[in-house]
């Protein structure tokens, strides 16, 4: 194991991650916050750049990075990062418990937007904005965003990145590793300016603006407000950020599709196809379910299609009390958190692209059962799927599986109601956010649960194997 190259690459990160801290201290100079909230960041800010100068001194003399050392250096940086990031909220006193800063900042990075926080006034204008900043840095990945300004001349640090994009095929859309980080992260934050623009010409403040769309690029669902996208009462808005969530729910390679006038492929593809198809029939069938509980077909519509948009998408915005709708419409929004996005998109959960593939592997062992002789392939965009793929996605369900129902069995011993346990562990693996069957925060479970659906988010995030590999002794040998 290369570990001099992970202790400098993680070096690295941290020196990253003290940089961006100087966003949201700009925010407290701008808001001329207390002098405690301004050095809590410039505490954290001067640990980090301690840390990280020490770290890269001594530099590796292989840097070669393998695929175990990839996956490490991942799922060290999300976890360091979200140590890290937890400390102004725990030196300024504002989420003084470390364990629930932890899992407000894990929660941040991973996109999941839960919290345990009942009111988020507590924060000042300058965590509020780290908080949700954090949604914005972690959504297109830790990593694509380093490895879009890292210099890497060797193109030595593929593994990271095929470790943590999401979905089950990693490709590169030009030939340069570092290209296509900054192909993507260009895009994706090109993106956030215009749908920050767009909410601000809608009537949403300029500070909500930016915080609402750090949520919705990200697929977080951080907002500036308790009852959510609910504060503002204007069916524009709402309307606005469920196209938003569902725009950054798509596979960011297509955008470049787009980029490069290949209209055919993008909306050809059957990804898209199928996770547009699964939007309009969950909205259409919630729709019909809970029209009597709104004051018009319109506004039923309205809110259906937003809360099918901030499930799938695994964003998380809050709107309305979940609480109260049939089992019906909340059963399909419990199935919509597994599904999840798009691969390749900033949104959690299962995917469209996992989800697709076992369904064809599921139709094709039905028809070779009735017709044993034929030779059935499988397609996806009208190309072969390799059988080490199938083979990969079939495992993939086997390990979410068991890993989900360990989630499940842990919360048990927290809570005796079945659908909040079963959603609490759902919406922290899937990185959704809310929680179905009550009204309050994460704040219900006790700190060894919080501490676990923290690592659950980061191994949600990050598609389980990176993080499984830091509790296994062989990871650490040698060889």
């Amino acid at each position: 194991m290369n570990k001099s190259m992970i202790r400098y690459l993680l070096s690295k990160l941290l020196l990253i991650e003290a940089t961006l801290l100087l966003i949201p201290l700009l925010v407290a100079f701008i808001y001329q916050e207390s002098i405690t909230v301004v050095f809590s960041i410039l505490g954290t800010i001067a640990i980090l750049l301690a840390i990280g100068f020490i770290g890269i001194i001594f530099k590796p003399k292989n840097y070669h990075i393998y695929t175990k050392e990839g996956f490490l250096i991942v799922a060290l940086c999300w976890v360091l990062w979200s140590f890290f990031g937890a400390l102004p909220f725990v030196f300024a006193g504002q989420i003084p418990n470390m364990i629930d800063a932890f899992f407000e900042v894990s929660s941040g990075f991973t996109t999941t937007g839960a919290t345990i926080l009942p009111d988020v006034s507590v924060l000042s204008h300058s965590l509020l904005f780290w908080r949700s900043f954090t949604h914005l840095i972690g959504g297109m990945g830790v990593l694509v965003f380093a490895l879009a300004i890292i210099e890497n001349n060797k193109n030595s640090h593929l593994e990271m990145m095929r470790a943590e994009v999401p979905g089950p095929i990693f490709g590169k859309i030009v030939s340069k590793l570092k290209d296509t980080a900054q192909i993507l992260y260009i895009i994706y934050l090109a993106m956030f300016v215009i749908f920050t623009a767009i909410l601000w010409l809608a009537g949403m403040p300029l500070y909500d603006s930016f915080v609402t769309a750090m949520g919705t690029a990200g697929t977080g669902g951080f907002t500036v407000f308790n009852d959510g996208m609910a504060h503002y009462h204007s069916s524009l808005l709402t309307n606005l950020v469920s196209v938003g969530m569902l725009a950054f729910g798509v596979n960011f390679n297509l955008y470049y599709l787009l980029l490069i006038r290949k209209f055919k492929a993008f909306f050809g593809d059957e990804e898209l196809r199928t996770y547009l198809g699964i939007v309009i029939v969950s909205t259409i069938l919630i729709w019909l379910n809970v029209g009597g509980l709104f004051a018009s077909a319109a506004k039923g519509l309205e809110i259906s299609f937003f809360e099918v948009s901030t499930v799938i998408t695994t964003t998380g915005f809050g709107i309305t009390n979940l609480t109260a709708w049939p089992l019906f419409s909340q059963f399909i929004l419990l199935l919509l958190m597994f599904i999840g996005g798009s691969a390749g998109s900033t949104a959690g959960g299962f995917k469209v692209m996992r989800s697709l593939i076992i369904t064809k592997i599921a139709k094709n062992q039905v028809l070779s059962s009735l017709f044993p002789n034929r030779v059935l392939a499988l397609q996806i965009n009208h190309q072969p799927l390799d059988k080490k793929t199938q083979h990969g996605v079939l495992k993939y369900l086997a390990i979410y599986i068991l890993v989900f129902i360990g989630l499940v069995f842990i919360l048990t011993l927290d809570n005796n109601h079945f659908m909040v346990v079963v959603s609490a562990a759902a919406s922290a693996f899937n990185n959704i956010g809310p929680i179905l069957g009550t009204d309050k925060t994460f704040a219900i479970f006790s700190p060894f649960s919080k501490l676990v659906l923290s690592f659950a988010m980061i191994a949600g995030r990050l598609e389980i194997y990176p993080l499984l590999l830091l509790f296994i002794p062989k990871t650490w040998s040698k060889t």
